[in-house]
């Protein structure tokens, strides 16, 4: 229910900081466990532009990060708003020590948080908490397919919840109340109040226990506020908060040709029993990967970019120029998705037309086929591959991206319209992360070629593949390590527990605790980690 806060003195039990995946995860496992929780969202009912720009940092590269008013939404559901729907799950590489991958320390192990992965699967909406099933015929020489990446049925899951949350009578919401400081006590030792703009005026609102679940940089930038009067929290002013900020590295440098057409089944979205869709990805297997030593990588099947006309498909033309009208393209995808596939300008609209005339009739029906399985039968299909005779297809990469003290955010003297200070954010791409999907992309071919399934053919000479995969290299949704766990106050500023060192009642639930970002999106993650601090929390002992 909504929850009109006044200037009385009342201390809540359980505080709430954000309602994107993982804060509205958080209220309704709180709720779930019988709990009261109050939880503060800047943003309004819906999605208002003028909101996000309270939340617009300094890029130092703009080429290597997005907009923070495109890679965040202040609105109840966060960046539900936004997201895409892709769950997927960690490796168990991720949490192995790996000599190649400094910096990178995990306090817990895949099994503490595996059995969180089925309540972040009901809440994400994606399904099943399977994220491995064998594939049809064992594969040799470091290649796997086993692994899957799941799609939640409606990936604006505040759409699905919304409705819960605001008739509970345990979770009370308060909008458009944005948290602008941290109150710490004398001693700093715990958080007294938090100091909130709301419409009214300036409040506080007191709570036994709060929970920051801002997104990494937007809860990152709360913390670094309130280390310029406590220098010495978080690990100290030269220590681990706002460092070791990552992403992932993405995009094609070559398309993969199937020796077998009919592959390409295998690897398309499937709707699965649980109603909803999944799609299986080549991997590395972990002994492939330190044996080569490569980053966790995910690659996958797709179509040639939709802005270069030179593809010569009808169908993906026309998709192009829907998605190049923006009234039209923010309609059928989020805008930083829209904007990926639209790419840079000018765009050759003159060749895109030509090929959507060649293309017609047959186009046209696929096109409509396309809409129909996308966005009328529900569960909507996340993509869609035009197939052709040939097996050729454009090769996706996604892959992890090593921790690198330097890359980080910090905070400036310009002020945000609520007073805080605005996120200066610089990531960095290491040349291990570029060497390593050039490297990745030289054994999948190995592998693809021994196990009888195709190959690799290069969009680049080889002498161009690390500028080509730098070029790609951008991120800024996926928020990691910028509030990284550990078990040492001087290397992290959380612990195992998501409970900031030093400071008895305040936790962090987001993927900047992650201390590595692996071959996965962030979010099913930090929706498990969060339903394993309500269990905490709710606990009786707590």
């Amino acid at each position: 229910m909504i929850q009109v806060l006044s200037d009385e003195e009342k201390v809540w039990d359980l505080c709430i900081v954000g309602t994107g995946p993982v804060g509205m995860a958080l209220a309704l496992e709180f709720e779930r466990h019988g709990c009261e929780v109050l939880v503060l969202e800047s943003g309004g009912r819906e999605v208002e532009a003028a909101a996000g720009a309270a939340s617009r940092a300094e890029i130092v590269d703009a080429e290597r990060h997005a907009p923070m008013e495109l890679a965040v939404a202040r609105a109840l559901g966060g960046t539900s708003w936004t997201w895409g729907g892709r769950c997927v799950a960690f490796d168990a590489i991720d949490w192995m020590h790996r000599e190649f991958v400094g910096d990178a320390h995990w306090p817990v192990t895949h099994d503490e948080i595996r059995p969180f992965y089925k309540r972040a699967s009901e809440y994400l909406l994606c399904g099943s908490d399977v994220f491995a099933i064998p594939y049809k015929r064992r594969l040799t020489d470091g290649l796997t397919l086993d692994g899957v990446e799941r799609w939640s049925r409606e990936a604006k899951i505040i759409l699905e919840h919304r409705a819960r949350m605001m008739a509970s009578q345990r979770i009370r919401l308060s909008l458009k109340s944005t948290v602008t400081g941290l109150n710490l006590s004398a001693n700093g030792a715990r958080v007294e109040s938090l100091g909130l703009s709301v419409p009214g005026g300036v409040r506080t609102v007191k709570a036994r226990r709060i929970v920051l679940a801002m997104g990494g940089v937007e809860t990152t930038r709360l913390l670094l506020c309130a280390q310029r009067k406590w220098p010495e929290h978080f690990g100290g002013a030269d220590g681990p908060l706002g460092r070791y900020y990552m992403g992932h590295i993405s995009g094609k440098i070559a398309s993969i040709r199937f020796d077998d057409p009919s592959t390409i089944e295998d690897l398309d979205f499937k709707l699965d029993g649980s109603g909803a869709y999944h799609r299986r990805r080549f991997m590395l297997t972990a002994d492939a990967q330190i044996r080569h030593g490569v980053l966790n990588t995910a690659f996958w099947p797709d179509n040639p970019p939709f802005y270069d006309p030179s593809h010569g498909s009808g169908v993906l033309s026309a998709v192009f120029l829907a998605l190049a009208f923006p009234p039209t393209g923010r309609v059928l995808l989020p805008e930083a998705i829209r904007l990926v596939h639209t790419g840079p300008r000018p765009y050759r609209l003159a060749a895109h037309l030509w090929n959507a005339v060649l293309g017609a009739p047959r186009g046209a029906k696929d096109i409509l086929d396309i809409i129909c399985k996308r966005f009328i039968t529900k569960p909507g299909k996340p993509g869609f591959l035009v197939r052709n005779r040939g097996g050729k297809y454009a090769l996706h990469y996604h892959a992890e991206q090593v921790p690198h003290r330097d890359s980080r955010i910090a905070i400036g003297k310009e002020v945000d319209s609520f007073g805080v200070p605005r996120a200066i954010i610089d990531l960095r791409f290491t040349e291990q992360d570029v060497q390593s999907v050039i490297d990745s992309h030289a054994v999948l071919d190995e592998a693809l070629r021994a196990n009888g399934i195709g190959r690799l053919e290069y969009w680049y000479p080889a002498e161009q593949l690390r500028e080509r995969v730098y070029a790609q290299a951008t991120d800024g949704f996926h928020q990691v390590g910028t509030t990284r766990m550990g078990n040492d106050p001087a290397q992290s500023v959380v612990d195992a527990e998501l409970k900031v060192h030093g400071v008895e009642n305040l936790y962090v639930a987001s993927s900047s605790v992650f201390p590595t970002t692996g071959q996965a999106n962030s979010t099913l993650l930090a929706v498990a980690f969060a339903v394993r601090l309500a269990a905490r929390l709710a606990a009786p002992e707590a």
